[in-house]
C-alpha cells in the first residue's frame, strides 16, 4: 500500500499509544490498535512472515521480501511501540512510587474506557457474546 510520509507519521504515533498501552498493567496494545483502525493490517502484516516471505528474505531479495510482509508499516508500528515502551517505563516507574493512586485510577480509567469503546463495536449481542465478554 502506498502511503505518504504523514500516513507513517501517524501510524508511528499508533504504535506509541500501543506501547503506552503494554506498559500500562491492564491494557493491551492490541485494544489500542483495535481503536485506532489498525489491528486488521497489523495481523495481516504479521501473519504474512511465513515462509515464502522468509525465502525471499534468505535468497537476497530483500525489496520482494519488504513488500510482502508490509514493511513500512510494520516499520513504522514497531518504531512507535519501542519509542514509548522504552521512554514510558522509567518514567512510570517513578509515577507508580509517588502517586500510585492518581496513577491505577488513571489505569482503571483505561481499562473501562477501552471496555466500553469495545462494547460499542459488537452489533449483535447475545448470551454467548457477554459470557465471552465476561471471560475475557
Amino acid at each position: 500500500m502506498n502511503r505518504k510520509l504523514n500516513n507513517y507519521l501517524l501510524l508511528t504515533l499508533k504504535g506509541m499509544g500501543m506501547g503506552a498501552a503494554d506498559v500500562v498493567p491492564g491494557v493491551s496494545g492490541g485494544t489500542i490498535a483495535f481503536i485506532t483502525g489498525i489491528y486488521e493490517e497489523l495481523i495481516f502484516s504479521i501473519k504474512s512472515i511465513n515462509l515464502s516471505a522468509l525465502k525471499l528474505f534468505f535468497t537476497g531479495k530483500l525489496s520482494a521480501f519488504w513488500k510482502a510482509v508490509n514493511g513500512n508499516f510494520l516499520l513504522s508500528v514497531v518504531l512507535g511501540i519501542g519509542i514509548s515502551i522504552f521512554s514510558l517505563a522509567k518514567g512510570l516507574s517513578y509515577m507508580l512510587h509517588h502517586f500510585p493512586i492518581l496513577v491505577w485510577s488513571f489505569f482503571f480509567g483505561l481499562i473501562v474506557a477501552s471496555a466500553i469503546y469495545v462494547a460499542r463495536t459488537i452489533k449483535n449481542w447475545n448470551a454467548a457474546t457477554v459470557v465471552a465478554g465476561i471471560a475475557g
